[in-house]
């Protein structure tokens, strides 16, 4: 099957129309409000339409020079700052943050051309792979609304894949862009820490888990998430390259787990075009995968020391009291819970992880900095500027509501996420690729693969990209 019509024509296309005069940037911005409002009441994947700011920024655009993405409307995640718009991260617990100005990168988009439409809906604090929160509610999925979109950047994914938004942003620190991508048939690219400024966003993420966040978009197509990312990177990748000479990586010895088959016959097509393209098969990341699960092992504990102080603080105030995980522990089981279930699952597991390393948490810590340190420079060294790794970014389908915090919020090593969050703490640019040629037949849903790169090699993930594009769609 070929991409669904409402994702078509993609932002390069759309692009291109507005320069040829074949339709006007206010033809289209009023077409994808429309799009919006037919869809909102199902998806729900706007926390709110900005339609007043939309058409000020239409009025503005005669006097920019046109910029790369010049009268293209998109979302933009919940957690960025934007002019005049409190960040509220979905809770009825925090005090919500008002902002004077636009977030760094936000500001960007709008430099560029960009009409902001809309707010994408997010997990509680962005925290989970579900995306419901007790202030804007559930977002479901557009192709299937039964299941989930995904998190924590789940409103945006839902928002690009109901063809609402032309393009999101996203921030993803444990697949926050991949996840919703991959479920709702849509790319989303992660690329490394240090490539878009996060000034004014929410979260500031401090410690070694600043390592693990990145901000990127997610598109209708590979070249979209190469427009867009040009324009907020502080290093726009080089043109469109041929991929003849470079190695794959993977997937072969990494330890993931898939239950879709509709995955592994995409991943197995992706992997022959690859080649077939005149990529080299490269068996040497088989060895170096072994320490996958280990790290993977470490995650729940690098957060808790970076994050856990800073929750409770947040989740604390004048007019909800102090936060104690325990006492939500009871308000969860009586029914009059004041957090969503997903994050309860998270700081649950942190509270009773600290228990165990709180003596040591300061020496704990550091050894966990230096072995993540470790790592990054091992598989860095491993990818080279010529090397991609092949993986599916996650082992299922879009979930049920309500299973998705099942299938991932439990401890210990889940191969149904190590692809996803291996690229988060090795710090790797990573690009999330619908397979709508290898369509599952029972759900309708797309599976989807995944390319990583080392940091600065992000214009050879993106060729690799579009070959794997043209060949699963």
């Amino acid at each position: 099957m070929t991409r669904p019509a409402h994702l078509q024509p993609d932002a390069v296309a759309l692009r291109m129309m507005l320069d040829h005069g074949e339709l006007s940037a206010a033809q289209l911005l009023e077409r994808q409000l429309a799009r919006l409002d037919a869809t909102q009441p199902t998806i729900n994947g706007a926390t709110a339409i900005l339609r007043t700011q939309a058409q000020q920024q239409l009025a503005q655009l005669d006097a920019m020079p046109r910029g790369p993405l010049y009268g293209l409307p998109c979302s933009v995640k919940e957690t960025f700052g934007i002019a005049g718009h409190n960040v509220t991260a979905g809770s009825m617990r925090m005090a919500p943050q008002m902002h004077a100005q636009d977030s760094a990168v936000v500001a960007r988009l709008k430099a560029a051309g960009a009409i902001v439409i809309a707010r994408g809906n997010v997990p509680e604090f962005a925290m989970t792979g579900e995306t419901t929160n007790p202030r804007f509610g559930r977002t479901s999925n557009p192709i299937d609304p039964q299941r989930v979109a995904g998190g924590s950047s789940g409103g945006d994914g839902a928002l690009v894949g109901s063809g609402a938004a032309v393009f999101g942003l996203g921030s993803d620190i444990l697949g926050s862009i991949r996840i919703p991508a991959a479920f709702c048939g849509v790319v989303g690219f992660k690329p490394c820490s240090t490539a878009v400024d996060g000034a004014g966003t929410w979260p500031t993420v401090t410690g070694e888990t600043a390592n693990w966040l990145g901000i990127g978009p997610l598109a209708r197509s590979v070249r979209d998430a190469r427009l867009v990312y040009g324009v907020i990177a502080e290093q726009a990748p080089p043109p469109p390259a041929t991929v003849a000479g470079m190695r794959l990586i993977g997937p072969d010895g990494f330890p993931f787990r898939v239950e879709d088959a509709a995955i592994s016959l995409a991943l197995a097509a992706a992997q022959r075009a690859l080649l077939d393209a005149g990529l080299r098969a490269d068996g040497s990341g088989k060895a170096a995968f072994a320490d996958v699960t280990g790290l993977f092992f470490n995650v729940p504990a690098a957060i808790l020391h970076d994050s856990a102080d800073e929750w409770r603080r947040l989740l604390s105030s004048p007019e909800a009291g102090p936060f104690n995980v325990w006492g939500e522990a009871l308000r969860q089981l009586t029914g009059r819970a004041t957090i969503d279930r997903g994050l309860f699952l998270w700081l649950l597991q942190d509270a009773t992880l600290a228990q165990a390393i709180k003596p040591h948490s300061v020496s704990a810590a550091r050894k966990l900095a230096a072995t993540f340190e470790q790592a990054r420079a091992r598989y860095r060294a491993l990818l080279g500027n010529d090397g991609v790794l092949l993986l599916p970014p996650l082992g299922m389908l879009a979930p049920r509501h309500g299973a998705m915090n099942r299938k991932t919020l439990r401890p210990g090593p889940n191969g149904l996420v190590t692809p996803i969050t291996f690229c988060n703490y090795c710090d790797l640019p990573a690009i999330s690729i619908p397979a709508w040629k290898y369509q599952d037949r029972a759900t309708g849903l797309a599976p989807a693969v995944m390319l990583a790169c080392a940091p600065g090699a992000e214009g050879r993930l993106f060729d690799a990209a579009a070959v794997v594009e043209a060949a699963l769609n």
